[in-house]
């Protein structure tokens, strides 16, 4: 009996012994993700090696850039944005700058964020959804930082909760980081960590990616350098199964993605929800070799797009008024009419042109030259094949369609471009900027009334603008393409302004009305289009998905204030009222200043259309003013181009005798 019970109760130790061995392995499989958010500085002169480079020689790490703000630069901003996982211009807070933040410890292995209750309150100021410590608020028990002792901590930030609190602080050795990192994994699920420079960085972050468990997140991004002009900062992820270059459904660009893309892929690897106030998307690890090489290109490249524009433009300008005085030395009004026609046929050329250099990315002074010469020489060839005033169709179809196919192929030369988007600034990543989506709107406009020179008033002729029209309007506002929604509405606009004036008969009230709703019914279609396609763009995750009637407001008073800005930037408003004080005397003395275009409806489509784009656009685009400017420039050289007649040089000396 005693024999039977022994065996009984080692059978059942035996028992006991294999579950708890099979339950090991399960304990192990049911850990929650966990997540590092490391911050690595530059090397100084120890290790003047770039940042990329060294997050590139560590193959287990995706690789890119990532755009740290929108605008202007801030070191604080850039934390504080991570923190609340959203963000917005500087320009629509009150005060601009952030507050000075500093980590404070606690007596118990916590601390707090010196600085928060200010930085709270002017979180509230812009008209926007802006909450810090939103990311830290989700996770449970809050997120822990690690550092090293004797250093600034102002990518603690990031760790604390809406309250400014960090849940758990170890400060120590650079020698004991990793292991301390380790430790505060334990027992949560998100650990920033600002790793020591030079040599003593690079160990720290070897030791971290040793270590890091199966399933677990490590997210390297460079800590925010002092410097105020827009910035795209490297950035290394291990753990998102891949170990390519990084991409997001934001910037949907190879190799780049956004700041606030960081908090949404923490929460999602983490497998916990994602708040409404966190924007962005999951960073994943695109398929393909990864290349910092062209990462420095594309970066290098960016770097220099905005301070060539103006430069581009007054060589451009002065180029015209010097072949205008030229040519009138030469064959005095004659002359004078052929630089107008060429230099008005040189600025529809430009957009163009300006996707070449992109794609060349030459040097400051080469560029300039190829955009001078390369509009100028197309010009004047336009002008000696093609017979007036049909010349801007030339132009306009090439501008039209390089744009489309760039578009197509995810705007790799008009993010290139002097007047592409910039994802250094952070606000947009590829399609159409509103330089462009003015630009290009007008060209278009102008190109019809050249492609329609002659054609009478009728439903037919005002069907094919209308068809011209919704075709680039689908590359213009389509998620996978332009995904502009400003452009939607300014396209829909010139055109519906177009059609009216190109139907047979007095325009009626419903033919009125009907024009006014097709920049609505635009965005209707822009809509059901990215639901459709499941483009997932700016436009579905902030109208269509809105939360609630008072964020849709924010969005309209957020555009309105950045246009406000954009109106009390430095000559702004002289350029301004100069559009506005033009486009009135075009009005007023339209019967003489295109008197040589006859009683052509085509041409009369084209410039009310075009003024109507820039006038709705300008108050409906966060830009304002710019798309107005932009706009009118264009119309004022189609202008140029119409004076330009030749018939009227021919016909002068003959008026005269």
């Amino acid at each position: 009996m005693r024999s039977l019970l022994a065996l009984a109760l080692l059978a059942t130790l035996a028992f006991a012994c294999a579950a708890a061995l099979a339950a090991a392995p399960a304990a192990a499989q049911a850990r929650e993700p966990r997540a590092v958010l490391a911050f690595l500085p530059e090397g100084g002169d120890d290790n003047p090696k770039p940042i990329l480079d060294r997050l590139d020689e560590r193959r287990s790490l995706a690789i890119g850039l990532v755009s740290a703000t929108q605008g202007r630069f801030s070191p604080s901003q850039m934390v504080l944005d991570l923190s609340a996982g959203s963000r917005t211009s500087l320009a629509v807070y009150t005060p601009q700058e952030p507050p000075r933040l500093e980590l404070v410890l606690g007596g118990d292995g916590t601390g707090f964020v010196f600085g928060w209750s200010k930085a709270l309150t002017r979180a509230e100021t812009p008209p926007a959804e802006i909450v810090p410590g939103l990311l830290a608020g989700a996770l449970p028990g809050g997120a822990a930082y690690a550092g090293v002792a004797g250093r600034t901590h102002i990518e603690a930030v990031v760790a604390a909760d809406r309250e400014g609190d960090v849940a758990e602080i170890s400060l120590g050795t650079a020698v004991t980081l990793a292991e301390r990192t380790t430790a505060l994994l334990a027992d949560h699920r998100l650990v920033v960590v600002g790793l020591p420079t030079a040599d003593k960085g690079n160990a720290a972050l070897d030791e971290l990616l040793r270590q890091r468990a199966d399933g677990d997140l490590v997210i390297v991004v460079q800590t925010p350098p002092a410097v105020r002009v827009p910035i795209l900062l490297p950035i290394g992820v291990a753990g998102l199964h891949g170990d390519g270059m990084l991409t997001s459904t934001t910037t949907r660009l190879p190799g780049i993605v956004a700041a606030i893309d960081i908090p949404v892929t923490i929460l999602r690897h983490a497998g916990l929800e994602v708040p409404a106030g966190v924007r962005g998307t999951p960073v994943r690890a695109a398929a393909g070799a990864r290349d910092a090489a062209a990462l420095k290109d594309v970066e290098a490249r960016l770097r220099v797009v905005s301070g060539r524009r103006t430069p581009a433009l007054a060589a451009l300008g002065f180029v015209w008024l010097s072949l205008v005085l030229a040519l009138g030395l030469i064959a005095d009004r004659r002359g004078i009419r052929a630089g107008l026609r060429i230099g008005g046929l040189a600025f529809l050329w430009v957009p163009p042109v300006l996707l070449l250099t992109g794609w060349l990315a030459p040097s400051r002074l080469a560029e300039i030259a190829i955009v001078v010469v390369g509009a100028f020489g197309l010009a004047a060839l336009t002008d000696r094949f093609v017979r007036w005033p049909r010349g801007p169709l030339v132009p306009a179809t090439a501008s039209i369609v390089t744009y489309c196919v760039d578009l197509a192929f995810g705007s790799p030369l008009i993010i290139r471009s002097l007047l592409g988007v910039n994802p250094r600034s952070g606000s947009r990543f590829y399609g159409l900027g509103n330089e462009l989506e003015a630009t290009l709107t007008a060209i278009l406009l102008v190109g019809l009334g050249a492609l329609l020179w002659g054609c009478p008033r009728s439903r037919r002729n005002a069907a094919i603008v209308a068809a011209v029209g919704a075709v680039f309007a689908v590359f213009v506002g389509a998620a996978q393409l332009g995904a502009d929604v400003g452009g939607v509405i300014t396209l829909g606009a010139g055109i519906a302004a177009a059609m009216v004036v190109m139907l047979p008969g007095r325009p009626s009230r419903r033919t009125l009305l009907m024009a006014v709703s097709v920049p609505l019914l635009g965005l209707v279609a822009l809509a059901l289009l990215d639901l459709a396609s499941g483009g997932d763009a700016h436009f579905t995750r902030t109208i269509l998905q809105a939360d609630s009637p008072g964020a849709l407001w924010d969005v309209v008073t957020r555009r309105y204030t950045l246009a406000f800005n954009v109106f009390s930037l430095g000559a702004m408003p002289l350029i301004t009222a100069v559009a506005l004080l033009g486009s009135a005397y075009a009005i007023r003395y339209r019967e003489r200043i295109y008197a040589p275009l006859g009683d052509s409806p085509s041409w009369r489509a084209a410039l009310i259309g075009g003024l109507a784009a820039s006038v709705v656009g300008a108050l409906t685009n966060d830009s304002g003013p710019l798309l107005l400017v932009f706009g009118v420039f264009v119309l004022a050289c189609a202008t140029a181009y119409i004076r330009g007649d030749p018939r009227l040089a021919n016909a002068e000396p003959a008026a005269r005798a």
